[in-house]
């Protein structure tokens, strides 16, 4: 009998163990629990852990601001200085052809305007008025004067003298109107004291305006041939629906005058041009 060495014995106990399955299975990994497996970053894991998410909520238009309310007026005294003070401009240049414009002429001042236009004087038939009243007031008064002094048997020493026309105060009134457009000049002398501003003729013309108006712009002209401002506003007729206004204020020595045109709104910008033209023919009587 053949001796064998341990390596080989054990060398052939583990061939033949293999061969008959008696080899165990490698022992079962344990199982992991879930405190066991390392957690993956996320965004949502890195936030404290007292983040609740916001939804997110869509942005609220702005709305534009509303405009400034008008401070109080007292309608029969209005203060342009409480809503607008005027800005220095350059007198605006003359970029329309008056060629073929009529003269709308006055007794303190005159001013060109489109042939289109048609002449109401209110002046004039306002003082035709005051004459033919004055007249008739005079005659009725002389011969009740005669007819009391029958009576009474005194000869009255003289008659009342009927006056005359050009002896009433010169005073300018005048409209001029385009029937199409719906648009209308004004030139109206007014009465004026040495302190008298270009301001307090603004006043007096917004006081006595009997149209609803907002004051826009407010301009004054340094370089013009005569010191003057203008302001313009946007009005409500109640026949004629919105329109614009430009009121010229124009200073002489001892009188003053307003040149005022009015068109509808959506004529403004095209009549614009055409109303500084009038403006560059302001001429003085005197």
């Amino acid at each position: 009998m053949n001796k064998y060495s341990v390596p080989v014995i054990i060398s052939l106990t583990l061939l033949i163990g293999s061969s008959c399955g008696l080899i165990q299975p490698p022992a079962p990994q344990p199982l992991l629990s879930a405190t066991d497996i390392a957690p993956v970053a996320t965004a949502m894991s890195e936030l404290p852990p007292t983040w609740t998410p916001i939804p997110t909520i869509p942005p609220t238009p702005t709305l534009p601001p509303s405009p400034t309310p008008l401070p109080t007026q007292d309608p029969e005294n209005y203060q342009i200085n409480l809503v607008l003070t005027p800005i220095a401009m350059d007198f605006p240049v003359d970029s329309v052809d008056r060629t073929g414009w009529k003269i709308l002429e006055g007794k303190t001042a005159s001013i060109s305007i489109p042939p289109t236009y048609e002449v109401l004087d209110f002046a004039g038939v306002f003082m035709e008025l005051i004459f033919g009243f004055m007249e008739v007031f005079a005659e009725g008064f002389t011969e009740m004067a005669l007819d009391l002094g029958e009576e009474l048997g005194v000869t009255p020493e003289a008659d009342l003298e009927t006056p005359d026309l050009g002896e009433m105060p010169e005073i300018d009134f005048m409209i001029a109107m385009e029937e199409i457009s719906l648009s209308a000049i004004i030139l109206a002398s007014v009465d004026i004291l040495p302190s008298t501003s270009a301001e307090d003729l603004i006043n007096q013309a917004l006081t006595n305006s009997d149209v609803e108006f907002f004051p826009l712009e407010r301009q004054s002209y340094a370089d013009g041939p005569f010191p003057m401002e203008r302001v313009i506003l946007d009005v409500m007729d109640e026949d004629q629906g919105p329109g614009k206004q430009i009121i010229y204020v124009i200073l002489g020595e001892d009188i003053g005058w307003n040149v005022v045109f009015t068109t509808p709104a959506e004529n403004f910008e095209q009549n614009l041009p055409l109303f500084e033209s009038v403006i560059h023919s302001f001429r003085t009587t005197e």
